[in-house]
């Protein structure tokens, strides 16, 4: 039993799964995709698949590699608004909020030369639960937006938007393997997550 984000586990885990099934079909999986974040004990979750900033909790965490976080934007929004120099240019410009999250629409800048920090509260023309539901407004130039690098790569390689405001970062997330608290996991349950950790260490697209 297998927890994931919804977009990055269709895009990037259920393509991983077809081999996995061919190469031991002494083993099922149940696959939960969904951007709420589950319990795994009482849910009965054997893993999980979290991207994010963990905090302190009883689960066991193993950190796979960072997922670079991307402040981008169309060159379409940016021939219309301009290019932003600096966070507080965005003060006021509508973008798009991720709402599943602790602070949804606070981005926190930290300028990577100056170490200069910047809070912006962002004014929000679509907001949604789900990143990749902002992706084809964002494509078409309603707005500016914060997402993982995994979701905008296909578009910032197409040339249909761009890193905007690159000497600012904001606070690293990274991809984990989750699992409950207890050491004892079968021997399926070792090899799923064997599988899975190799083919998560560092990828490029993160």
């Amino acid at each position: 039993r297998l927890a994931a984000p919804m977009s990055f586990g269709l895009h990037h885990v259920a393509p991983l799964l077809p081999a996995f099934l061919r190469q031991y079909p002494g083993i099922d999986i149940l696959a939960d995709f969904s951007d709420t974040a589950v319990d795994l004990v009482a849910d009965g979750f054997d893993l999980a698949l979290r991207i994010a900033s963990l905090a302190d909790s009883s689960l066991r965490a193993r950190k796979l590699c960072p997922v670079r976080l991307l402040l981008v934007a169309a060159p379409a929004w940016l021939a219309q608004t301009g290019r932003p120099q600096h966070p507080r240019d965005l003060v006021g410009r509508k973008g798009f909020v991720y709402t599943n999250t602790t602070a949804p629409g606070t981005l926190r800048f930290q300028h990577g030369q100056t170490g200069e920090d910047f809070v912006l509260s962002q004014a929000a023309r679509m907001r949604s639960n789900n990143a990749e539901a902002l992706l084809p407004a964002l494509r078409e130039g309603v707005g500016y937006g914060l997402f993982p690098a995994f979701m905008v790569h296909s578009a910032l390689m197409a040339g249909e938007v761009e890193v905007i405001l690159p000497d600012w970062q904001v606070a690293s997330i990274a991809l984990y393997l989750v699992t409950p608290p207890s050491p004892l996991r079968s021997a399926r349950v070792n090899v799923f997550m064997n599988y899975l950790t190799d083919r998560f260490l560092a990828p490029a697209w993160l």
